[in-house]
């Protein structure tokens, strides 16, 4: 039987429809304690259209497909006491040209309820039996939606067209007011975050889009899952700002589980990479924990903006993109080449080669890769022979062979000894310091000490120009002033004295 209903349905008992609702701007209201069974399994479909509404303080048990293409919204009332089931035997779909916004979604089907269409849970989104498939569509959880009963064969998941999990874009989303949260897994997502620092009210993305880099056509991926934290950044487990991750065993992506670790998507000039976070693993439990110094190696480098995006991946299988930085600066010396890498795999040899027209290039140095490295390693080259415009080309060599040419980068050394035109006085200084600059235009200035700490910096843009630093709160000692423009480095030393 099929029912179109066009006018009020008052619903306060058991009522069973074996070939769907059609609700064709009828309006449906269920009783507190009242239920509507619509079965007939492929057939059990439950449509909207028109102005079609529900008020409804009891159940929907649905066996197939919940579409709305209604101009608003399906529930009119929405006050956490509405529950639609899925309990079909196949896949079930949730469609529609309008998104639905469900007070509770409990899935209770041993395959998938599958989003066609963005939808909002705003109270439990309960999973029983079966997954909720988000494919390429968004599931919000808004301000007070939850996740219940999350398991490894009852999940929230994003697959493909072929069924494979993380190689889709859905997300399920939770907006929460977050000020100095403590061990918070908001909405039940599966991330714990932890920060004495008021976030506000943010929005949490969980995916399952696997996360992946790459190294000279070698590609690495983690986990089928990530997160999204607006205003994390930095993590801190000493000054309490850590964020540990849960995961499904099904998520692993072929990963060896006990060699699970963090990762955290960071920027440092024109190149972003995962950086790996310092923690453990519980392979009982599944999850990661932060823990140590998150960014072991790395928590020196003082321009990298730690972003938003987490993910799981392995240390045998790191996800790094390998060539973090490449840049020239001028010195007294010539010109500074530098690059850093986070991972190497089987790294034989980088390759330098110069050209005066920026065509024609001609090798003019081979420097010694660290074959296979998952931590950080700095290299430097220096032309001395840099007296006019230069471009430069960096490539690098595997032990097969296989050759990758990175970047190529402009230089012009040929004015860099000019020192003279940078003058620092009083030095000796006391309480302040003046930096008379002349002829050249720089963008940075910073003062470090003899161990190579940040004291000062600041963003400049000086010609024939003098900057004023007051020196009251620095220690006495040695210190370096340096100066940096796009393609050039001078470094005066300064004294401090009281």
């Amino acid at each position: 039987m099929k029912v179109l209903l066009s006018y009020l349905l008052i619903i306060s008992a058991i009522t069973a429809f074996a070939q769907g609702v059609y609700n064709n701007s009828g309006r449906m209201v269920i009783n507190s304690g009242g239920c509507i069974t619509i079965d007939g399994n492929a057939n059990g479909n439950f449509r909207n259209e028109g102005t079609g509404s529900v008020i409804s303080d009891g159940n929907i048990y649905l066996e197939g497909t919940w579409t709305n293409n209604a101009s608003t919204n399906v529930f009119t009332s929405t006050n956490a006491t509405g529950i639609v089931s899925f309990t079909g035997t196949t896949n079930q779909q949730i469609a529609g040209s309008n998104k639905t916004i469900f007070e509770n979604l409990t899935v209770n089907n041993a395959n998938n309820v599958v989003l066609a269409q963005n939808t909002d849970i705003l109270y439990n989104l309960t999973l029983t039996s079966g997954k909720f498939d988000l494919k390429d569509k968004i599931a919000n959880l808004d301000a007070n939606g939850i996740i219940v009963n999350e398991t490894e064969t009852n999940r929230v998941t994003s697959t493909d067209g072929s069924g494979a999990v993380g190689h889709n874009t859905g997300t399920i989303i939770a907006t929460r007011t977050l000020n100095a949260p403590s061990g918070v897994n908001p909405a039940n997502l599966g991330v714990v975050i932890t920060t004495t620092a008021n976030l506000g009210a943010i929005t949490i993305t969980r995916g399952h889009e696997i996360q992946t880099g790459s190294y000279s056509g070698t590609p690495s991926s983690g986990v089928a899952r990530y997160y999204e934290i607006p205003g994390m950044g930095e993590l801190d487990v000493a000054g309490g700002k850590t964020i540990n991750m849960y995961y499904w065993n099904a998520e692993l992506n072929g990963l060896t589980e006990a060699n699970i670790e963090g990762f955290q998507w960071v920027t440092e000039g024109s190149g972003s990479w995962w950086t790996p976070l310092d923690g453990s693993v519980n392979t009982s439990s599944n999850l990661f924990t932060t823990s140590g110094v998150p960014y072991a190696p790395y928590q020196s480098w003082s321009l990298v903006t730690f972003n938003n995006r987490f993910t799981l991946g392995s240390t045998d299988t790191p996800l790094p993109i390998v060539l973090a930085e490449a840049k020239i600066l001028c010195s007294e010396k010539g010109a500074n080449i530098s690059w850093k890498t986070l991972s190497e795999i089987n790294n034989n040899y980088f390759t330098i080669d110069e050209s005066i027209d920026g065509i024609n290039y001609k090798e003019i140095a081979e420097i010694e890769g660290a074959g296979s490295s998952n931590s950080i390693t700095n290299y430097l080259y220096i032309d001395e022979l840099n007296n006019q415009t230069k471009y430069y080309r960096l490539s690098q060599t595997d032990f097969d062979g296989t050759k990758e040419t990175f970047k190529i980068m402009m230089a012009n050394c040929a004015n860099t000894n000019n020192n003279q035109n940078i003058i620092l006085y009083p030095n000796p200084a006391k309480e302040q310091v003046n930096i008379k600059i002349d002829n050249y235009s720089f963008t940075e200035l910073t003062i470090t000490d003899i161990l190579g700490k940040q004291v000062f910096t600041t963003n400049i843009n000086s010609i024939d120009g003098i900057i004023q630093i007051n020196t009251n709160n620095l220690s006495p000692g040695v210190y370096n002033v340096n100066l940096k423009s796009e393609q050039t480095q001078i470094t005066k030393q300064l004294i401090i004295t009281k």
